[in-house]
């Protein structure tokens, strides 16, 4: 099977996907969509309408800071920036994200890389089997106390994978990662190590080659191993 062609892979996990962070309201998907203008100097800092998301998006600022200073790859630099900006506050306008109620979250993530510069290359729905587990963390997870609770969030469970292609610094969708889970996944409290919502591939990383060649493919799900 020929090998995807993309820039970015971001995988939907199972829990934006179901249960209570399938959905989200209107006004955190429309902090969150400010919190991205906040990123990129678009937006003031300040005006919120969930009162946690005036804590959690100077978090979100902070922990994009320090991975900036962290590693050499990871940087605020948006390309074009007055047309993602511009494309950031029409999403933060758009009919869809209007008034009261809720959306999808999933497709807030998908709408919010768009507007940021990314096209859809892929989206795959799957259930993620042991063989895609490791695909995405034998090399950092594997055989600790962390790679059980992974396995048994993942395995078996539905997952989105989606490959993007642009010309956008692939920082940008860790930025989208770091914002979508800070507002409306854990506002007031550290990630949990596990369920989070998005995973995005970093520059150069295996799980990149490895989704890029199994998606698309018939090939049968990997027996998941007992405990």
């Amino acid at each position: 099977m020929p090998t995807t062609t993309s820039d970015a892979l971001l995988i939907l996990k199972p829990d934006v996907l179901s249960g209570p962070f399938a959905h989200c309201s209107r006004a955190l998907a429309r902090d969150t969509v400010r919190g991205l203008l906040a990123v990129y100097g678009g937006a003031p800092t300040t005006s919120y309408e969930v009162p946690t998301s005036a804590c959690a998006v100077p978090w979100a600022l902070r922990n994009i800071d320090r991975k900036v200073l962290a590693r050499s790859w990871y940087t605020r630099t948006i390309h074009d920036a007055d047309v993602h900006l511009a494309a950031l506050w029409d999403l933060l306008r758009s009919p869809g994200l209007a008034g009261d109620g809720g959306t999808a979250t999933a497709e807030l993530v998908l709408d919010a890389a768009r507007a940021l510069g990314f096209t859809d290359v892929t989206r795959e729905r799957r259930i993620c089997s042991y063989r895609d587990f490791l695909g995405l963390y034998a090399r950092n997870a594997h055989f600790t106390r962390l790679a059980g609770s992974l396995r048994d969030y993942l395995v078996g469970k539905d997952i989105d994978v989606v490959f993007f292609e642009g010309s956008q610094e692939l920082t940008t969708l860790h930025v989208l990662k770091e914002v979508l889970r800070r507002v409306v996944r854990y506002p007031i409290a550290h990630y949990d190590a596990v369920e989070n919502l998005v995973h995005v591939s970093d520059p150069g990383a295996t799980d990149w080659t490895f989704f890029a060649h199994v998606v698309g493919s018939t090939r049968p799900e990997a027996a998941v191993p007992s405990a």
